[in-house]
């Protein structure tokens, strides 16, 4: 991250992030006025910053009048206040991005912490399984890059690790107020990090709710003291969604929305005669391969792509945890653990088909805009991808279990493969970039 943030840069939407840090500044409020919202500018520029100095040095800006297109909610924003690496007087604003991302690389670092206490409280004692697990965790190229920038994906990443860990807790039969307690607060911070990060945990904890009542057999934990001690933060969560629709009209602010003058005049508007007209198989062609390619490289306004042949274990990090879905019967009379893995994996899922789907009709109907295809987004999620893969391998080694005098070569096979695969993830993420990255600031 630090190496990132340092000599790469150029994150996604970052000068839209600090604006939403500076306009919070300046108006003192919780939840923004999003029509007011507007993106800085580089003082006597006229233009706004796309990359910022990486020097721990404040750089000038001022309000400019273009909208900020951002819809998200606050919290992440008003964490990085605390930083007090954005200063407003009047409608002037200095900006210490070294500072700032230092901060959010921090929060990144606790993330990250939480992600692999996950892994080390729950895999066992095979030293071979800690590496597959800590090796998945890390090795998604965005990942590293994106918690680098002024970026919410970063909150987003706590919120679900939070969410996870408390799934975790609750099928271990660890029914206490504590564990709903990180259960809600793993909601909370998903939704108020981002919608996305919000609809997973939305749609996952629907689904383990469900295989919960199948396996048990009852829904009396549904009515529960300590769930209902919890609600709060349920409360909280639905209060600032209905504040938000109640400001604009919808539960997610988009472009279009707040400004549709602005949103017609930018880039994320194609006039129709200037438009690639695509049907539906080729769309989804189209937006699969680029959803994958997001996955496998870096694309923002760097961009380091790879081809299949270098990203054979980054794509297989996408698919392998489907083997676990196909094993929901068994994964129902035995393992909760599976439970939670296979619904936190459906989630992520079934939202990426939701992103798809609306990215087709804003292509169609609205905008004729063909991105929203960024497999970033769904990052937040990597504890149970990594998890899932791990546990998948752990059930191939306990099935070769070495029987007296005689070597096992199928188990050897699968420490064989595993070793590959940790080799080819270090390969395909930081070793790649080092290699073939040259547009250094």
């Amino acid at each position: 991250m630090l190496f990132y943030a340092q000599y790469v840069g150029r994150f996604p939407d970052e000068i839209q992030h600090i604006s939403y840090i500076a306009y919070l500044e300046k108006t003192h409020t919780i939840i923004p006025d999003f029509k007011d919202m507007t993106t800085l500018e580089q003082k006597n520029s006229g233009n706004t910053s796309t990359e910022l100095s990486n020097k721990n040095i404040a750089s000038k800006y001022t309000f400019s009048d273009s909208l900020n297109y951002l819809g998200h909610p606050p919290l992440y924003y008003e964490l990085m206040s605390l930083s007090r690496a954005v200063k407003v007087k009047d409608n002037n604003v200095t900006v210490n991005i070294f500072k700032l991302r230092c901060f959010t690389i921090s929060l990144s670092a606790i993330s990250m912490l939480l992600v692999l206490y996950i892994g080390y409280s729950r895999i066992g004692k095979n030293p071979l399984l800690h590496c597959v697990y800590v090796t998945i965790a890390v090795s998604v190229p965005m990942l590293a890059y994106d918690c680098a920038g002024v970026n919410n994906d970063t909150l987003a990443l706590l919120g679900l690790s939070v969410y996870i860990l408390g799934l975790l807790r609750f099928s271990e039969k660890k029914l206490n107020f504590f564990t709903y307690f990180i259960i809600s607060l793993g909601v909370f911070i998903s939704f108020m990090a981002k919608f996305t990060a919000g609809l997973v945990v939305f749609i996952s904890l629907f689904l383990y709710v469900v295989l919960i009542i199948i396996k048990e057999k009852n829904a009396w934990f549904l009515i529960s003291k300590k769930f209902f001690a919890t609600l709060p933060m349920y409360l909280a969560t639905g209060a600032y969604y209905l504040v938000v629709y109640l400001q604009t009209g919808s539960i997610l602010p988009t472009y279009e929305l707040i400004d549709p003058q602005g949103f017609y005049k930018s880039v994320f508007y194609v006039a129709i005669a200037r438009r690639t007209h695509m049907n539906f198989i080729q769309y989804t062609v189209y937006f699969a391969k680029n959803f994958l390619m997001t996955w496998t490289g870096i694309a923002s306004q760097v961009t380091l792509l790879k081809t299949s042949l270098h990203s054979i274990a980054l794509l297989a990090l996408l698919f392998l945890p489907i083997i676990l879905v196909f094993q929901i019967r068994r994964a129902i009379r035995n393992s909760s653990y599976m439970l939670v893995l296979i619904s936190v994996y459906l989630g992520l899922a079934i939202s990426t088909i939701i992103q798809w789907l609306r990215a087709y009709n804003e292509y169609t109907d609205i905008s004729g805009y063909l991105g929203g295809f960024q497999s970033r987004y769904y990052l937040c999620g990597i504890s149970a991808i990594a998890l899932a893969i791990t546990f998948i391998i752990k059930d191939f080694i306990e099935k070769s279990s070495v029987t007296k005098n005689c070597i096992n070569f199928k188990k050897l096979e699968v420490y064989f493969i595993c070793l590959l695969f940790i080799c080819l993830l270090f390969y395909e993420d930081f070793i790649y970039f080092l290699i073939h990255f040259k547009d250094y600031l």
